[in-house]
């Protein structure tokens, strides 16, 4: 007998959680903005992979210490309804993972200022070391990825199970992966066109009041169920084909 289905949900940060991408914006703020571009562009263009783009990107960066980016880090601010959703995860027992392709160094206050410490997360990480240079750290890397830095559709494999319905919210490039293995998907922005291109079913948002409401009336009104063509990538990876 088939087990009861459950949800279990995966969210982007920068651009999504967060209203600016904190990632692109420290760039700007610390960064050779023409050298980025080029760096960004290359990537884009797939000339380049996530890992090597944040390393250009990084080369540029003129020395600055922890506090003088934990500073800049929380002058950001992200989006207001996502308290909201948290809360509604929490009280139907809704497992909430946030998968980042950016840092720690800029997710972490910023969680920490809102209260929202003790959500789980993955992200590449910054290390700070000795004259003020910055060294990004990718401990979440997979070898056969040539795109992202952190595979978030490893996360998402590793973090669920064939009880779960998966859903994903994001907005840009990284979240690309796992909305191919996720059985219901909320996009904006690039990440829009990508599914409709790939005839990903999506649901459009603009903020997380958006998601709530569509996420509340998938619960209350219609029985969990997957994503067929998900499900048969997730078995794909699994069986190694």
């Amino acid at each position: 007998m088939q087990n009861q289905l459950s949800y279990t949900v995966f969210t982007d940060f920068d651009g999504t959680i967060a209203l600016k991408d904190i990632g692109d914006e420290m760039f700007v703020r610390f960064g050779d903005t023409a050298v980025c571009s080029r760096s960004f562009d290359a990537f884009r263009s797939g000339e380049i992979d996530a890992r090597e783009c944040w390393r250009q990107g990084f080369a540029t960066v003129a020395p600055v210490t922890k506090n003088e980016f934990t500073q800049f880090a929380l002058s950001h601010s992200i989006d207001p309804h996502f308290k909201m959703f948290v809360e509604f995860c929490k009280i139907h027992t809704i497992p909430l993972s946030i998968l980042s392709d950016g840092f720690d160094a800029y997710i972490d206050p910023v969680l920490e200022r809102e209260g929202l410490e003790r959500l789980v997360r993955f992200s590449n990480r910054l290390q700070f070391n000795n004259g003020g240079t910055v060294e990004p750290i990718f401990p979440y890397t997979e070898a056969e990825c040539k795109r992202c830095a952190n595979c978030k559709r490893n996360h998402l494999l590793t973090r669920s199970n064939d009880d779960q319905v998966i859903v994903y919210i994001g907005d840009g490039i990284s979240d690309r992966c796992p909305v191919q293995f996720a059985d219901i998907v909320f996009a904006k922005d690039s990440l829009v066109r990508f599914c409709e291109i790939h005839n990903i079913t999506f649901h459009r948002f603009e903020n997380f009041s958006d998601v709530l409401n569509i996420f509340r009336t998938i619960i209350e009104t219609k029985k969990p169920r997957k994503r067929r063509t998900a499900e048969l990538a997730r078995k794909d990876i699994f069986m190694g084909e």
